[in-house]
């Protein structure tokens, strides 16, 4: 069986960390097939949502605590670990982190490059790095931005784990269902971003990425292009046309 398993089905691609006997733990392996998982994704263009769930009661636990006190787990498997996520984070499809049990590390920070967050009740969230005498790599720079200051540092320095409500409480996560609604809330989650023009949700996606980092200026350019590129799609056509022809009303 893979360590990460990618199932497509139409329009929805479907990840699943694929480790459940070590919480889905990421080992040199595991780090290499997401990699894979992540370029195949990108290379069809006929997705229009990903979603990213674990295997078991976690969605994972971060980096393989045996792989790494045993030296598998070096630097260059970090680093393309880092790689995988920032493709995520550049892909005009929406991403979905189903949370479906721990949390932990590098689980929470390839969650935390997702663009949606539905976690269920008994979830564990948490950034254990520095006790293990890391850091939580790249969650250092968005995290900050997503849930402010103080709270960032919180997670950050103590590497204490909260619950799933407290998350919410946080802004760190944008739904929490009780484990049993988990698959429905997942399914009617997966609906509505499937309802929505792929462009505009592209475009939106790539500026919001941008939103902390430009000036004023600059980003308004950026966003004036994205806009016209909207106003030229299809998709818009088809809404306006669908628009006038509800105006209207029926034919006689």
């Amino acid at each position: 069986m893979p360590s990460v398993q990618l199932d497509l089905d139409g329009p929805i691609a479907r990840i699943t960390l694929n480790r459940p006997e070590v919480l889905n733990a990421g080992d040199p392996g595991w780090v290499a097939e997401l990699s894979d998982v992540v370029a195949r994704i990108g290379a069809r263009r006929e997705l229009r949502v990903a979603v990213i769930t674990g295997a078991g009661r976690a969605f994972s636990t971060g980096v393989d605590l045996n792989s790494l006190a045993t030296g598998e787990m070096t630097l260059p498997h970090f680093v393309a670990w880092e790689e995988a996520m920032t493709a995520i984070e550049r892909m005009p499809l929406p991403f979905i982190a189903a949370i479906n049990g721990h949390c932990l590390g590098g689980g929470l920070q390839l969650a935390l490059v997702c663009d949606y967050r539905l976690a269920a009740a008994d979830a564990i969230i948490g950034l254990p790095a520095v006790k293990e005498c890391l850091i939580p790599s790249m969650a250092l720079y968005p995290l900050p931005r997503l849930i402010g200051a103080a709270r960032a540092r919180e997670l950050i320095l103590a590497g204490e784990p909260i619950s799933a409500g407290r998350a919410a409480d946080y802004g760190l996560v944008n739904q929490v269902v009780a484990a049993s609604e988990f698959p429905r809330a997942l399914d009617e989650c997966v609906a509505r971003f499937l309802a929505l023009p792929k462009t505009a949700v592209g475009v939106s996606k790539a500026l919001l990425a941008r939103a902390f980092d430009l000036p004023f200026e600059a980003f308004r350019r950026e966003m004036e292009a994205g806009f016209r590129q909207c106003l030229d799609s299809a998709e818009h056509r088809a809404a306006m046309d669908e628009l006038r022809a509800r105006r209207r009303g029926p034919t006689r």
